[in-house]
């Protein structure tokens, strides 16, 4: 195609083009600066303006399609009518793109060859081409939005420079209003459209970009989750300190297929013959994509403990019995339809076929098992995601549990017909009658002697007094068998100052004047007042920098505030008696007139501060500077430290990242009275929701037991394998936290914590406290994991695992006003 074509067409459009210049210069001369949105509207009615990319490495592969151009307009417009989106230039010759590499980006001086119509622009020059976008550009937003690469949990954005000096304007002209706008930042916002997730959406802040920025990755996002990504530009606003929005683009987005969670119930075990075995399957919820189909795996496995199946190697029974493999996939069902999502029963070794995959009787696969006894048949699960070409399968394990005998599995015998069946119901009945009637003989002999006993005491004792106080608490027994009993409230002032005396006498005592304060160093606040630095010395010992707890009796008004207080004392003298070298040291107590100082060891650093400094960014080797080894040192002593105050009958009740704190040698130190040592700059406080457990979360602290501390054992464990990641981190508040525990929810497994590690946090996770295991037995599972840590984490950073990101750490969801 040669230059001289539509010659009319490009003829009207220069003259209009150079109307409305000269337009725009006297408009622009004007005393009152025009706003953004009214040069937009005016460039919204001119011709098109398009824009130059850059200057790139010339591409072999373009010059078997070139035609002849002497102008960027020309060779735009060819490119436009065929739809591409890059228009090339090297001297006369025109070629037409859709990509283009940003590795082959070259300086814009390298492009010096001069068009040939126009000499005020460029066609390419020695090796490299010039490179122009064939999308019509009506405002300085962000050119050609894309996502580059997409994670199960980020987006990766990305879109074109723009530079006020590259506008290219229909017909060679300059456009005046386009090179006045001067980008000065990007706003980027995300809004969840869609998403297969059950729990309330993790609200995305906005992001701002400066304008010297092409990208930006978008993290911590849902799986398979649709999202509305928006990149605004913004724009200086001529003779005003202020910016304004000046042009947008958006598109919709959607992130990768995550392994399904949480995992499904395991398949119960209804009815068993020779051949078969009847199963009931729950409905299968799945918050990270939708559920495609479910696999039934068969399971030969003996009395003695058996490793999980290696899913390389599971298949149909055929490339089992090749492999030698005692599992295999017995079934394939899809999962799509509505109705599937139900409770339903399937027969396992009904010899039909499901899917891909035959379901064979059980009982000519235990002819062809090769087992010196019999074994024992495990149904497990295997749940299918997929999503846009992308598959991710969850296999869940069964145990010996499935084919325990229940109540739920109980079922009455039924008789045969005959003779026989009619005496037996009859000896039943006269059984049943005869203990019906002698409970009701037993029932009515009791409570004519329990009512005549009654009588007989109240008679005799009708001069006593009738009614007494009951000083004592009154105890109340729970359900779940826990005896729970609340703080004693003082009955006056008066009656707390002499119980708080009585405390204070049975404390080590420190005299005043061996007290140093550093009254501008405050290191936390809570219910009873401010914590401060400060240095205790002695003539017997050296000087030594402690925390002080001080408390002023003018303060301690609230009757909760005094029962809280007196409880904590109570616990500090028991632990008194006998020291822990796990725990924070007590120095002692000193007062004055109106003032009571508690002296403690004094710890700076803590736990969570400690996790979150260690962390290491890539190209670290490491996600971390700490060793797995060191790491489960400080969950062993962690779990030694509660199980002594558990010893003593003292429950912690705040247990979390920041209660919990690191020493010069490493080594953990539990604090234990008062309230967490952190304070912001802001005024902000701790909000220990996150760590507690779902009793406590309910009923309050006066439900809190040994088995509550198990399970913010737990979630500072999982702080300690997260690096200080913000347990439920998708989780926004407090009031939704209660609802999704109840839900099954527990804190994520990060990819580098293996299953045995997350499967003793589990068991501390438990909804019923008298299922949680106790603090023996997790100090013993944690020391048998000790004897090879990188068997239970490991921190190695993988360059070619795409889920080696850390959980996040949010402050903001950690505190509270």
């Amino acid at each position: 195609m040669q230059d001289g074509h539509r010659p009319i067409v490009s003829w009207y459009r220069r003259q209009a083009s150079a109307c409305i210049v000269a337009m725009a210069l006297l408009l622009c001369c004007c005393c009152v600066p025009l706003s953004i949105q009214q040069q937009l509207e005016i460039l919204a009615s001119k011709e098109p303006v398009y824009y130059y990319v850059g200057c790139y490495t010339a591409r072999t592969d373009l010059l078997k399609e070139s035609v002849y151009a002497k102008t960027p307009q020309t060779c735009i417009e060819i490119c436009e009518h065929q739809d591409h989106r890059y228009a090339v230039l090297a001297a006369e010759k025109c070629f037409c793109a859709n990509q283009l590499e940003a590795r082959e980006k070259q300086d814009d001086q390298l492009c010096h060859t001069r068009c040939m119509a126009n000499k005020a622009q460029y066609c390419g020059g020695v090796g490299v081409h010039s490179y122009y976008s064939t999308t019509v550009l009506r405002q300085p937003a962000p050119h050609h939005l894309r996502v580059v690469n997409s994670t199960e949990n980020s987006l990766s954005l990305a879109w074109d420079a723009y530079d006020a000096r590259k506008v290219l304007q229909a017909g060679g002209a300059e456009d005046p209003l386009m090179s006045q706008q001067q980008i000065l930042n990007f706003r980027v916002k995300c809004h969840v459209l869609e998403t297969y997730s059950i729990l309330p959406p993790f609200q995305q802040p906005e992001f701002i970009v400066q304008s010297s920025e092409t990208g930006l990755e978008l993290t911590d996002l849902q799986p398979s989750t649709l999202y509305n990504v928006s990149v605004l530009a913004l724009c200086a606003v001529p003779r005003q300190q202020q910016e304004q929005e000046c042009g947008h683009a958006t598109l919709l987005a959607r992130t990768k297929v995550g392994l399904p969670s949480p995992a499904p119930k395991q398949p119960k075990v209804l009815a068993r013959t020779p051949s078969t075995i009847t199963v009931e399957l729950t409905p299968v919820q799945n918050n990270n994509g939708p559920v495609s189909k479910l696999l039934f795996i068969v399971e030969f496995v003996d009395d003695a403990l058996s490793q999980p199946f290696d899913t390389q190697l599971l298949g149909s029974w055929q490339e089992a019995q090749q492999n030698g493999v005692p599992y295999y996939i017995a079934a394939e069902l899809d999962y799509d339809r509505p109705e599937d999502n139900r409770t339903r029963h399937f027969v396992i070794g009904d010899g039909k076929r499901y899917g891909r995959y035959r379901n064979v009787p059980l009982d000519q696969l235990a002819k062809d098992t090769a087992m010196e006894r019999e074994p024992h048949v495990h149904i497990s699960l295997g749940v299918v995601s997929t999503l846009q070409n992308s598959t991710k399968i969850l296999y869940t394990r069964s145990t010996h549990e499935q084919h325990a005998s229940s109540l739920d599995d109980f079922s009455y015998a039924t008789f045969e017909k005959g003779q026989s069946s009619v005496v037996a119901l009859a000896v039943t009945c006269i059984i049943f009658g005869s203990c019906l009637i002698l409970s009701l003989i037993t029932y009515f002999y009791l409570r004519y002697k329990t009512c005549h006993g009654q009588g007989l005491i109240s008679s005799r004792r009708r001069n006593a007094h009738e009614m007494t106080t009951q000083q004592t608490p009154i105890i109340e027994r729970e359900n779940n068998g826990y005896l729970m009993e609340d703080d004693v409230l003082p009955a006056s002032l008066e009656s707390f100052k002499q119980q708080l005396q009585q405390l204070v006498d049975g404390l080590e005592r420190q005299p005043r004047n061996a007290l140093r304060l550093n009254v501008n160093d405050v290191i936390g606040s809570g219910r009873y007042g401010e914590i401060i630095s400060g240095r205790l010395t002695s003539t017997e010992t050296v000087a030594k920098e402690c925390a002080l707890h001080v408390l002023s009796m003018d303060d301690l008004n609230d009757s909760q505030t005094q029962a809280h207080l007196l409880r904590e004392l109570r616990q500090l003298k028991k632990l008194k008696q006998q020291r822990n070298e796990l725990l924070q040291d007590f120095y002692g107590i000193s007062s004055s007139a109106d003032w009571f100082y508690f002296i403690f060891e004094l710890h700076r650093v803590s736990l969570k501060r400690r996790l979150i400094e260690s962390r290491q960014a890539a190209p670290a080797p490491h996600l971390t500077s700490l060793t797995e080894q060191l790491v489960l040192q400080w969950m062993y002593e962690l779990s030694s430290a509660l199980s002594y105050l558990g010893s003593c009958q003292v429950i912690h009740r705040q247990l979390s990242g920041y209660s919990v704190y690191v020493n010069d040698d490493c080594k953990l130190k539990l604090s234990y009275f008062g309230p967490p040592h952190y304070v912001n700059g802001n005024g902000q406080q701790l909000d220990p929701c996150r760590w507690l457990a779902p009793e406590v979360l309910r009923h309050g602290q006066s439900h809190a037991t040994v088995k509550s501390d198990v399970w913010s054992f737990a979630c500072v464990a999982w702080e300690c394998c997260a690096l200080g990641g913000t347990p439920y981190a998708n989780i926004p508040n407090s009031q939704q936290l209660l609802d999704a525990i109840r839900a099954g929810v527990r804190p994520a497994q990060p990819v580098y914590v293996y299953a045995d590690l997350y499967q003793l946090l589990l068991n501390c996770w438990q909804l019923e406290p008298s299922e949680r295991i106790g603090f023996e037995d997790v100090s013993f599972g944690v020391r048998q994991l000790m004897t090879s840590a990188r068997h239970a984490l490991c921190f190695d950073r993988l360059s070619s695992d795409t889920l080696d990101t850390l959980p996040l750490y949010l402050p903001m969801l950690e505190t509270q006003i």
